[in-house]
């Protein structure tokens, strides 16, 4: 049986080395009281794969809080990253650990952040003295003590990655949310700030091109796997934060905007399938919406409606909107007009007056339904596809395969929706 975190924090040294499974062939090593007793976790696989092939033991490192330790957490997350890499590039899983320590060596002699903070500020001439004492005060009594002014600038590149998995683009994301939420305007000065840093890096080959962490765009990486996803999306981790700034509603948006922004992030539709949805195509009986065709943008005219289960929450949704639209046609009716849907714009536009605008749009949602649909709850990206409305883009595979796997979409929506709520989303504020 594999330990938990509590587990791992209350298992006592003896006077015998340890070794306890945490499941997936990721160990905690205990040593002996003669030694210290220290904790430490290893992975063991075989390498090359295969039977009959030498086990090889894979350090991560010890256990613990703060700089160069590892939770439980973050070392299940390294191990997989780790087998992923070597699956990939068909090396020994330990040269992972070999070449980032060889990149640590070669990238900690280029220069700090702070140094690349100083180097931006003197060569922008174009800031008032006034608008740069103030921009010093953002960078060195906000930016600098919360990524450190000794860290190499390179370390906060958008794919560089940190102990426990996060990129550096990841990093930057959630420390502006935390900023924005406490204060949104200071938020967006710093973040405009720290592009202009990181693309100064960038001209003076101190950071790669197209690896600034404070832009919202799809990562290099992204753009060669997922070309056709490139709208800016929401992460998992910055998820609660947003549905905290989004139930405070300083703003003060309008109800039925709210809650086809919240409908987006349920059923991972395009937002304009969402806005105009009518009540008409709400079927209780078989517990499902059902959207035409000429709403979903790459389906032909004349095909069969596009199934969205309706799990508790879109039930709770639906309700609260009822209460609003109930009479009238449309979900979401315009606040002008009952004959009328909302503007789809109105969807992002709303995300950016919540102050999220230079981190994601209406349609990006779809892209963090598929990434973490997968990542986090652990459904096949062909279900969460057929989902979201993605046409299967094999024609002939199109033709012949007209299942529809309606019971997996079923098990994946109610999982997602519940999933949405343990990160924070409430209909009661609407």
């Amino acid at each position: 049986m594999s330990l938990s975190d509590s587990q791992v924090r209350a298992y006592k040294a003896t006077d015998k080395r340890q070794k306890q499974s945490c499941g997936d062939s990721l160990f905690l090593v205990v040593e002996p009281i003669s030694k210290g007793g220290g904790k430490s976790f290893v992975g063991r696989t075989r390498f090359p794969p295969g039977r009959g092939n030498p086990v090889v033991d894979v350090r991560i490192g010890v256990y613990g809080k703060g700089p160069g330790k590892w939770s439980l957490k973050e070392a299940r997350d390294e191990w997989d990253l780790i087998r992923a890499w070597s699956k990939e590039n068909a090396r020994d899983p330990r040269d992972r650990k070999r070449d980032k320590q060889k990149a640590f060596i070669q990238q900690t002699t280029s220069p700090s952040l702070e140094q690349a903070c100083e180097s931006y500020l003197s060569e922008w001439t174009s800031c008032s003295e006034q608008g740069k004492r103030e921009y010093r005060n953002l960078l060195w009594n906000q930016v600098l003590p919360a990524f450190g002014h000794k860290t190499p600038v390179e370390f906060l590149s958008w794919d560089h990655q940190h102990p426990g998995g996060k990129t550096g683009r990841e990093l930057m994301t959630d420390y502006l949310s935390k900023v924005r939420a406490k204060a949104p305007t200071s938020a967006r000065k710093q973040q405009m700030v720290l592009k202009g840093v990181f693309e100064n890096a960038i001209r003076k080959g101190w950071m790669k091109r197209d690896q600034n962490p404070a832009v919202s765009i799809t990562s290099p990486k992204d753009k060669a796997s997922h070309k056709t996803q490139g709208h800016p999306y929401p992460l998992w981790e910055q998820l609660p934060e947003v549905f905290a700034v989004f139930d405070r509603n300083e703003p003060n948006g309008q109800v039925s905007t709210r809650g086809a922004l919240l409908m987006t992030f349920l059923t991972g539709l395009r937002v304009g399938a969402v806005s105009a949805m009518r009540w008409e195509e709400v079927d209780s009986e078989r517990d499902l919406l059902l959207v035409p065709a000429s709403r979903m943008k790459t389906w032909d005219e004349g095909e069969k409606n596009h199934l969205v289960p309706l799990t508790g929450p879109i039930k709770d949704l639906l309700t609260e909107m009822e209460a609003v639209n109930g009479a009238t046609e449309f979900v979401f009716a315009s606040p002008r007009t009952d004959t009328r849907h909302i503007n789809p714009s109105s969807i992002t536009q709303h995300i950016k007056n919540l102050g999220f605008g230079s981190d994601f749009v209406g349609h990006g949602i779809r892209k963090t339904v598929l990434t973490y649909g997968q990542r986090e709850l652990g459904f096949s990206s062909q279900i969460i596809q057929l989902q979201i409305g993605h046409q299967v883009k094999d024609k002939i595979r199109g033709i012949y395969d007209k299942h529809d796997f309606l019971d997996e979409r079923r098990k994946f929506m109610e999982a997602w929706s519940d999933a949405l709520l343990e990160q924070g989303m409430k209909f009661s504020n609407l």
